[in-house]
């Protein structure tokens, strides 16, 4: 896994909003969400999974398939079942991607985010860093290649990336070295009690 660092990431982050203005139905994937309202049919509204085969998991929406296919072919599949029931359905949709934020934040966990989420906003779902979270350490797994993130600058473009469907969110722990030197010696102290104690069994 390579590891990507700011000048690459500002590119990136400078492309991605436009890119998930554009069309996002193209980065939906299985296990993601469809998001649906129809007036006055709720049966037909909720959350809805999309399965492996790319098609929304609802006993009357299976032929709609959403994964790579464009928003607006997603609405007109939407419209023709909807048709079935309904003369003039009245309906709006959007997705959910399902990400995946860990590390030092408060409520580690998979979540399911409109694509207009920011990564910063996505840590904030998770309850924010712990204690012990670093801001200025943030990685990003996205496609194979790993990217680090310094949120730390309000301004920075780093801060308008867009999530996308699959991202892992990893919040590094902020180390201590008076801490972790602490441990180290209490580490070393307990080895050579031990060695003390085996040698003094042994020479009785």
């Amino acid at each position: 896994m390579r590891r990507i660092l700011l000048p690459l990431l500002l590119a990136l982050a400078g492309a991605l909003p436009a890119a998930a203005q554009t069309d996002t139905a193209a980065a939906v994937r299985p296990a993601d969400l469809v998001r649906l309202a129809v007036w006055r049919m709720p049966e037909f509204s909720g959350d809805f999974l999309v399965g492996p085969d790319g098609t929304i998991q609802h006993p009357l929406l299976t032929d709609v398939r959403v994964v790579g296919r464009p928003r607006e072919e997603v609405r007109r599949q939407l419209r023709e079942v909807l048709l079935r029931y309904e003369n003039d359905p009245q309906f709006v949709f959007d997705y959910l991607y399902r990400i995946a934020v860990t590390g030092e934040v408060r409520l580690p966990n998979l979540y399911s985010l409109p694509p207009e989420t920011t990564v910063p906003q996505a840590i904030a779902a998770a309850g924010g860093l712990s204690e012990f979270g670093r801001i200025n350490n943030v990685r990003l797994i996205r496609g194979g290649q790993e990217y680090v993130l310094d949120l730390r600058d309000p301004a920075s473009p780093v801060m308008e990336m867009r999530v996308r469907s699959g991202d892992q969110i990893r919040v590094l722990r902020r180390g201590s070295s008076f801490r972790d030197y602490l441990g180290l010696t209490a580490s070393l102290v307990a080895a050579v009690g031990s060695v003390v104690a085996a040698l003094t069994v042994l020479s009785q």
